[in-house]
């Protein structure tokens, strides 16, 4: 493990609306995250985490500088990751939902297309549940779901911090009066979310970059993770859109 300390750092763009710029209570979710990256990643793959936050409150993915910021944030320099949420304010204005993921492709183009990652969050919940909001909001983030290419990959945050499902405490602790934005606990919790699947992701590409017989002596053990490599590659959605399967060697004993 000691030829990873020369490794660089992992350069992270957070890229949204006032959800990712942590707005009202000033403190984005990649203050977690980078905290939580580090941990699980200390003196292995990487030296440190590097984090851009581009969040605009009120922004629109279907109009407005959305896109233009994305390409803006690119062009200046590239990242590893680029985690994107959108959407939200564009169902508040009634947006047709097609013309959302529309935008929402458009945007994740743009780091695909100069060998980026990109880490797609869906829409999370609402205190509101006026007019077909939910049932636009889930149209939208069954796309996001069901997107695929290389070097991309979702996560279900809106399933992660339900307003609704919350238990009247929690709701109450890591949410605003408004039931849209989230209080300084709840970014933590959403940084925490994230990270655990970015951390998913990247213990997972790591396993299939590492010779198998140097973490595993045993035929069984060796077997096991031969099986869940090739279970991903060949596309089960168990592993690649309901999440990853991390395997630990006191699993296999």
């Amino acid at each position: 493990m000691a030829a990873r300390m020369s490794k660089t750092p992992l350069s992270i763009l957070c890229f949204g609306d006032s959800l990712t710029a942590g707005y009202p209570a000033g403190q984005p979710y990649a203050a977690k995250l980078k905290e939580k990256l580090e941990d699980a990643f200390r003196d292995h793959l990487f030296s440190c985490v590097e984090y851009e936050v581009d969040g605009v409150p009120g922004d629109l993915v279907t109009r407005g500088s959305y896109i233009d910021r994305m390409r803006a944030n690119w062009k200046r320099e590239p990242y590893d990751w680029t985690i994107v949420l959108g959407g939200t304010n564009d169902l508040g204005w009634d947006r047709p939902t097609s013309d959302i993921i529309t935008g929402l492709e458009r945007t994740w183009e743009i780091p695909l297309s100069k060998g980026g990652k990109v880490l797609a969050l869906t829409i999370p919940d609402t205190k509101s549940r006026l007019y077909n909001l939910k049932e636009r909001r889930d149209a939208v983030n069954k796309a996001i779901k069901e997107y695929k290419k290389p070097f991309f990959f979702s996560f279900d945050l809106n399933s992660a911090l339900p307003y609704h499902d919350m238990a009247p405490e929690d709701r109450a602790k890591y949410w605003e009066m408004d039931g849209v934005h989230l209080s300084a606990a709840g970014y933590d919790l959403m940084g925490e979310k994230v990270a655990e699947e970015l951390i998913r992701i990247m213990k997972l590409a790591d396993a299939q970059e590492t010779e198998i017989s140097s973490i595993a002596s045993d035929p069984r053990q060796r077997k096991a993770i031969e099986d869940m490599i090739f279970e991903e590659e060949r596309g089960n959605p168990r592993l690649l859109s309901q999440g990853y399967i991390i395997v630990r060697k006191s699993d296999l004993d």
